[in-house]
């Protein structure tokens, strides 16, 4: 008389790593869709702190003026107290991640800097001429 042995047949353990390479297969990019989005939300909400600083700068400043320096906005604003850097830059240097040009019309662009063409957007600020502070960014897609 001999003995079942107990166990998964080879057929039974790939069906197993059949299925779980489709589900991996669903749910990888739909995890990395998450991820980046988030991403594009953490960058559009670092380039709003920063117009909101450069707005606290130009009222302190003596010739109501923006500044294209971002180390000048640190600490002006309780969201602004160290420069901030895109989650989509793996660079050392976080002053590098976001540029502020000051235009002819006393608005400024703040711009994302980052490798990644996806996460390039633009954030203006209007003029004096208005109340509203900012005008909210147009992302690249």
């Amino acid at each position: 008389m001999q003995m079942k042995q107990r166990g998964f047949t080879l057929i039974e353990l790939l069906v197993v790593i059949l299925i779980l390479a489709i589900l991996m297969a669903i749910a990888l990019p739909l995890y990395l869709q998450a991820v980046r989005g988030s991403q594009r939300q953490t960058c559009r909400s670092n380039m709003q702190t920063i117009a909101h600083a450069e707005q606290a700068y130009r009222v302190r400043s003596p010739g109501h003026v923006y500044t294209e320096d971002l180390s000048q906005l640190i600490g002006l604003t309780e969201d602004l107290m160290s420069l901030p850097r895109c989650p989509s830059d793996s660079g050392a240097d976080p002053g590098d991640d976001y540029t502020v040009t000051v235009n002819a019309d006393e608005t400024i662009t703040v711009r994302c800097n980052c490798d990644d063409a996806a996460a390039a957007m633009e954030h203006n600020t209007v003029g004096s001429d208005t109340n509203h502070g900012f005008v909210p960014g147009l992302d690249a897609e």
